[in-house]
């Protein structure tokens, strides 16, 4: 998309499109142009702006010298002209005698065997800012071959001097005749105008603040109306008006209207200068958590909580925060914004010195602020921390001449959502395989085939993957298995005693 200095149009490749209100009317003399913005991302091979200059002057136009254009744009330290604001339009209009101003854009300007420009500008009338006139051309050089290739233009001067001839081919000369009437058109402008606070509880003392500029004159009396109220204003100097009022009892969005007078009592109107928000409802804030229980140990794995605002009421917010607090209510972990809302907040185990927070539970809550001076929070979300691994044992707790039986032990705080245990005969064999996605079962049984090796509880051995809910995983490669039958000791055999018996 071609982007403008002021206003913005589509660039059609060989096509020129324009629109010209102009009309029977006040003639137009003298034309402020400014530098064509270069949007082709690279130095210029010419100096189109000056190109666009000189025709201008064949037409008799009287283009103010940029010397002048620079020392005025200094002295008002603007340093891009690329989007100028209506009382500057007509601050330099009445300054610089200017009728016009002229801005454009250099979109593509390449030489070579086949040079190619692209170029757009418009007029803007200085007394009230519209734009009377715009045009665009884009052209390369073979656009005017004919047969055999005759006519094609190789030169880039050349092609620049064509396309700018057409760009102002028909650029006007007068202005309507309705633009003649420029005694309509204040002495002065409303620079800025706004409320503090832009929004505010009902009966909320309020201050309002005014900078008017010159550009023939100034105001001899200047009142503000808000909700059919008038405000009372007290020139500061320079330009400054400053006036205090206490806000609307109903809720609402009221509007500036400000008159002012000049010479000759003459009264000129501004309207929706800026608007002051009167609220006495709270915002409507809610915070959804998930993945809320959390292993923050970098394995990729529930290494965070995620965290969704939202908004339920439209409000205009002044700020946010986000705390997490521990059982004791103790502030681990925050962070604030201005105005609108974040789409999502994480937060990875960490207290405020980006230092790991001990397992444990904690809570998120969001609180809002808007421009009226209203809180808000929502409800408290558990945050639970656990990086401890699960703790399993497989032990040899049962032997019959049928089955062994191992109990799984497990001490686990996180409930277990993923497991796998292989049981190892004395010679390293696999002999049983179990795993799942539910629970761990209490127990193990191996069903006996060989009965005379059913009472030999020495040798196995266990290997486990076990991952809680938190996304800790626990692995065990080939660990013995502990017993709980108590080991079988002979009997003793009682000693004679020597008894000297006379």
């Amino acid at each position: 998309m071609t982007r403008y200095l002021i206003i913005m149009i589509v660039l059609l490749p060989v096509f020129t499109a324009q629109v010209s209100l102009s009309g029977d009317g006040r003639r137009i003399q003298s034309v402020a142009v400014l530098t064509f913005e270069n949007l082709t991302g690279e130095d210029l091979p010419c100096d189109l702006t000056q190109v666009v200059c000189d025709h201008l002057e064949k037409k008799k136009f009287e283009i103010i010298s940029e010397e002048v254009l620079e020392g005025f744009f200094v002295a008002r330290r603007i340093r891009r002209t690329g989007l100028l604001s209506r009382t500057t339009i007509r601050d330099l209009g009445e300054r610089l005698k200017a009728d016009v101003l002229i801005t454009g854009s250099v979109n593509l300007l390449s030489d070579g065997d086949n040079p190619r420009v692209d170029v757009s500008a418009q007029m803007i009338d200085t007394l009230d800012s519209s734009i009377c006139w715009i045009n665009s051309v884009s052209y390369s050089g073979d656009d005017f071959a004919t047969l055999f290739r005759i006519g094609e233009i190789t030169s880039l001067e050349k092609l620049v001097t064509i396309s700018v001839q057409d760009l102002l081919k028909d650029i006007p000369e007068v202005f309507e005749e309705k633009k003649e009437k420029k005694g309509e058109m204040g002495p002065f402008e409303i620079a800025r105008a706004g409320f503090y606070p832009q929004a505010a509880k009902p009966g909320e003392s309020v201050e309002l603040v005014i900078e008017v500029m010159e550009i023939s004159g100034m105001p001899t009396y200047i009142n503000a109306i808000v909700f059919d109220k008038s405000v009372s204003l007290v020139s500061e100097g320079d330009g400054w008006y400053r006036g205090a009022f206490f806000s609307p009892a109903t809720e609402g969005i009221y509007t500036l209207k400000i008159y002012a007078a000049a010479e000759l009592n003459k009264v000129f109107f501004f309207d929706d200068l800026a608007s002051l928000v009167v609220d006495n409802t709270p915002p409507v804030v809610a915070i959804e958590g998930r993945g809320t229980l959390i292993s923050p140990n970098g394995d990729g794995i529930n290494d965070y909580a995620m965290f969704f605002p939202v908004l339920l009421k439209t409000d205009i917010l002044k700020d946010w925060r986000f705390e997490i607090r521990d059982r004791t209510g103790k502030l681990i972990r925050s962070d604030e914004g201005p105005a609108e809302l974040p789409k999502t907040l994480i937060w990875r185990g960490k207290n405020d010195d980006f230092k790991p927070v001990d397992d444990g539970a904690y809570w998120g809550q969001l609180i809002i602020n808007d421009k009226a001076g209203h809180e808000a929070a929502t409800k408290k979300v558990m945050i639970s921390v656990d990086r401890t691994l699960p703790d399993i044992e497989i032990v040899l707790c049962k032997i019959t001449e049928d089955f062994i039986v191992f109990s799984v032990e497990c001490n686990e705080a996180s409930k277990i959502v993923e497991w796998d245990i292989l049981i190892y005969d004395q010679g390293g064999k696999c002999v049983k395989k179990l795993g799942g996605e539910q629970d761990l079962p209490s127990d193990i049984q191996l069903q006996v085939k060989n009965k005379g090796d059913s009472l030999n509880r020495n040798g196995f051995s266990y290997s486990s993957e076990v991952r809680d809910a938190a996304g800790n995983m626990l692995t065990v490669e080939k660990e013995p298995v502990k017993s709980a039958i108590p080991e079988r000791t002979p009997a003793q055999t009682e000693q004679e005693e020597w008894i000297d018996d006379f």
